[in-house]
């Protein structure tokens, strides 16, 4: 097999009872499916520092989410919703804010 043919496989820990690494497990779990075959080294590497605590929990999310939000499957456009108003609901609430104008002025 060449280097090209080698497929990058996400790692597995033994069980730690810490939640906050459990956590950070699914993250990475979550970015590495999505991932190309680059960066799954990188969030190997990221998720491997973190096991050993050689970074802390701030700086492995800030990087694992640039692999999250980086894919093209969170991209969505979105509409700005329009307030408008019927001719004649908007003719009626001019009468009456000139009359208010017109009794208190």
């Amino acid at each position: 097999m060449s280097e090209k043919e080698v497929k990058t496989n996400k790692l597995v820990f033994k069980p730690k009872d810490d939640f906050k690494f459990i956590a950070a497990y699914e993250a990475y779990s979550k970015g590495f499916d999505k991932a190309k075959e680059e960066n799954q080294l990188q969030l190997n590497e990221l998720i491997q520092k973190l096991y050993e605590d050689e970074i802390d929990y701030q700086n492995f999310y800030y990087n694992v989410n640039q692999f999250i939000s980086g894919t093209d499957d969170n991209k969505s456009f979105r509409r700005a919703r329009i307030e408008g108003q019927r001719k004649q609901e908007y003719q009626k609430s001019e009468r009456k804010r000139g009359r208010n104008e017109r009794y208190r002025g």
